[in-house]
C-alpha cells in the first residue's frame, strides 16, 4: 500500500447527529462529502417515535443534501409507551432501520427516553422477531453513580439482563467509551459497537481543566481514562468485526457550549472525521485495516451491502477551520484551528 496514500471503499456513518433546521443546513455537507449512509438520530426536540415522522424528517434531510444519492437511515426513539403496531410496521416498511435505546436523562433531549427496560421488553421482542437491532446509549444516570462509571453501570445493570433476556438480539453499544464496555462487546455474541475519533484521540483531562470544563470536548459519554483510550484503539484497528465507524459528530450552537456541566453535550467531528480515524489508524501502524472499520464491518452487521464506489485519502498538511459558520450557526469544529495530517481528495 502507498503511505501516502490510500484508496478504501465508500465509508458509512453508523451514528451521527443532524439536528434540524439551521443547524441541518449547515452541517450536512460534511456528513455527504464521503458518507454513502448514515444511521442519523432520532433524539431531536420532537423524538422520532413514529413511522410518519421518520419519513419527515428523512425528508427534511434528503432537500438539504448536495448528494441525491445519500441515504439517512432512522432508528425509532424508544419511549416506555411506544405506539407498537406503528413500530412493527415501521420496521417491515424499513421506515425504521431499528429501535434507539436512551436511558432517560442521560444525554440531549433523552427525557423522554426509557425508564424502566422492562417497560420495553414488547419492543425489544418485536425487534428479536424481526431481525433488527437494538442500538443503545450505554449508561446509566443516578446521583450515585460517577460520570465516568456510567456505562459501566448500564452493562452490568442494564445491559447484562436485556442479553439474558433476548440471546438472539443484535445489539449495538454505540460509541463505546470505556475498554470495559468493549471488552464486554468481544466478549459476547450478537453484540457490536461503534467507536468515534474522540474516545481514541482525549482523556478526561483533555475535558476537565483545573476547576472548569472544556466544553467543545465534553460529550456524552464522557472521554475516559488513558487505559480506555489504548483499548479502543487495540479494538478498532485490530480488524475485529464486531467494530465499526460511528461519529457520534453532535453539533451544537456555541452559544449553548459553556464551560461548565451544564453546557449541551456532543463534538462535531463531521468537517474531518475520516482524517481523523486515518491519523490513529496511521499511528497504530494499521493504515490496512482502515477500510475495514470504516466501510465493511458496519453493512455486514446491519445486513446491508457494502458500498461500491471509493474514496482516496492522502498524507498531506492542513489546517481545518476552527469554526462551521452560516448566517446564524456557529459551530466549533473538533480539531478545529490545528493541522491535520491525511486530508480527502
Amino acid at each position: 500500500m502507498n503511505e501516502a496514500m490510500i484508496e478504501i471503499i465508500q465509508p458509512d456513518d453508523w451514528h451521527i447527529h443532524l439536528r434540524q433546521e439551521e443547524i441541518l443546513n449547515t452541517v450536512s455537507q460534511y456528513s455527504s462529502r464521503i458518507n454513502n449512509r448514515c444511521i442519523v438520530m432520532p433524539n431531536l426536540d420532537i423524538p422520532i417515535t413514529t413511522g410518519e415522522l421518520a419519513n419527515q424528517y428523512k425528508n427534511e434531510i434528503k432537500k438539504t443534501f448536495q448528494n441525491n444519492s445519500f441515504i439517512p437511515l432512522i432508528p425509532c426513539y424508544l419511549t416506555d409507551s411506544l405506539n407498537l403496531i406503528d413500530f412493527e410496521e415501521s420496521l417491515k416498511k424499513e421506515i425504521f432501520i431499528g429501535g434507539k435505546l436512551y436511558p432517560a436523562n442521560v444525554t440531549t433531549n433523552s427525557e423522554y427516553g426509557v425508564s424502566n427496560i422492562e417497560k420495553i421488553y414488547p419492543v425489544l421482542e418485536i425487534l428479536d422477531k424481526l431481525n433488527k437491532n437494538l442500538l443503545v446509549h450505554g449508561e446509566k444516570n443516578s446521583q450515585n453513580i460517577n460520570i465516568f462509571d456510567r456505562e459501566k453501570y448500564f452493562v452490568d445493570d442494564e445491559l447484562i439482563k436485556i442479553r439474558k433476556k433476548f440471546s438472539n438480539l443484535n445489539i449495538i453499544l454505540e460509541h463505546v467509551s470505556s475498554k470495559y464496555g468493549a471488552d464486554f462487546i468481544s466478549e459476547n455474541n450478537n453484540m457490536a459497537g461503534t467507536i468515534t475519533p474522540q474516545h481514541m484521540l482525549i482523556t478526561k483531562k483533555d475535558v476537565f481543566v483545573d476547576d472548569d470544563v472544556n466544553p467543545h470536548n465534553f460529550c456524552m459519554p464522557v472521554a475516559k481514562e488513558e487505559k480506555d483510550l489504548i483499548a479502543l484503539r487495540k479494538y478498532a484497528c485490530s480488524g475485529n468485526r464486531k467494530f465499526f465507524l460511528g461519529t457520534d459528530s453532535a453539533p451544537h450552537h456555541i452559544k449553548d457550549k459553556v464551560p461548565n456541566l451544564s453546557s449541551k453535550p456532543g463534538i462535531f467531528s463531521s468537517p474531518c472525521s475520516i482524517e481523523l480515524y486515518a491519523e490513529i489508524f496511521d499511528q497504530e501502524n494499521a493504515l490496512n485495516k482502515l477500510e475495514s472499520f470504516a466501510s465493511i464491518n458496519g453493512p455486514i452487521f446491519y445486513k446491508l451491502p457494502v458500498n461500491k464506489n471509493k474514496i482516496k485519502i492522502m498524507k498531506k498538511k492542513w489546517i481545518l477551520n476552527e469554526y462551521t459558520t452560516n448566517n446564524k450557526v456557529k459551530i466549533k469544529n473538533f480539531y478545529g484551528g490545528q493541522e491535520l495530517n491525511w486530508k480527502v481528495l
